[in-house]
């Protein structure tokens, strides 16, 4: 049994636009949760379909009850993770799939995010989302499993509120910044060669299970 998200966001930006600024939406106000980003493959191929592969690293903090049962230092608080999305510039079409590539013995998050045009208005664009969330550790499935969505509901709406800040930012400069709001998470990016080093060796050895 796994717990499935479905849920939807409106940028009040064009499609092109959005997908330009989802390249440089970090490091913003929302996202300091974010440590590093790695890419290691990109490439358009003949049908004009812009393709690649990157590598995240978050915070991944467990919750009371997680940390007294699986706690294991830091590096168990630290989440890494493969993106990989595919650019449709011809159908206009921006597909994003991201999934876990540690901690696997406790739970497995895959996030799909669908970027189109509003069909009713092109100057906005729809981002549909869906997330599934499977346990693994057996009489704990479904505590991790709501965990996790709950936890994603949260951070999903960071994510967007922070692609808008970029939007504004990028395209909007004559205006000032949407105000920033209910965030306490200090930015911590400033350990990213770090854990960028981790990651990248983290991804070697993980016997290419998501590439």
């Amino acid at each position: 049994m796994v717990k499935t998200y479905v849920g939807q966001w409106l940028y009040t930006f064009p499609w092109s636009q959005v997908v330009s600024g989802f390249w440089q939406k970090f490091p913003n106000p929302y996202t300091g949760h974010v440590l590093s980003e790695d890419t290691y493959y990109r490439t358009v191929t003949e049908d004009q379909k812009l393709i690649s592969k990157r590598l995240l690293a978050k915070t991944n903090k467990l919750p009371r009850w997680g940390e007294r049962l699986f706690y294991r230092g830091t590096a168990s608080t630290i989440g890494f993770i493969i993106e990989e999305s595919v650019c449709d510039l011809k159908q206009k079409i921006f597909t994003t799939n991201t999934v876990n590539i540690n901690l696997k013995s406790l739970m497995t998050v895959e996030e799909t995010c669908v970027y189109r045009p509003d069909k009713n208005d092109e100057s906005r664009t729809i981002c549909e989302k869906k997330v599934v969330a499977q346990g693994e550790l057996f009489g704990f499935k479904t505590p991790l499993e709501t965990f996790a969505i709950q936890r994603y509901k949260k951070n999903q709406e960071l994510a967007s509120l922070g692609l808008e800040f970029i939007l504004h930012k990028l395209y909007l400069p004559q205006l000032p910044p949407p105000p920033v709001t209910g965030i306490k998470t200090p930015d911590t990016r400033t350990f990213s060669r770090k854990l960028s080093d981790k990651a990248k060796h983290l991804l070697k050895s993980s016997n290419n299970d998501t590439l």
